[in-house]
């Protein structure tokens, strides 16, 4: 019995081991490839970083109007 618990802990401690290490190799792959295209995007725009849309403001930077829904009437 002794013998199965030893084999056991083992087992556990080796594949905690092994799936920390594939998660840490994974993340750094990750990170390179992201950054990588980053540098990539920047350069195709001559290093200017891309513009942000408006989100429903004008032309000037000002919000749109809201409408006045407000009827007096009562």
């Amino acid at each position: 019995m002794k013998d199965k618990i030893t084999i056991f802990i083992i087992g556990l401690l080796l594949g905690a081991i092994i799936s920390t290490a594939s998660i840490y190799i994974y993340t750094l792959a990750n990170n390179d490839s992201n950054s990588n295209e980053r540098q990539n995007e920047m350069q195709m725009n001559g290093g200017q970083p891309p513009e942000m849309p408006n989100r429903g403001f004008g032309g000037n930077g000002t919000p749109p109007e809201m409408p006045n829904n407000n009827q007096s009437g009562a």
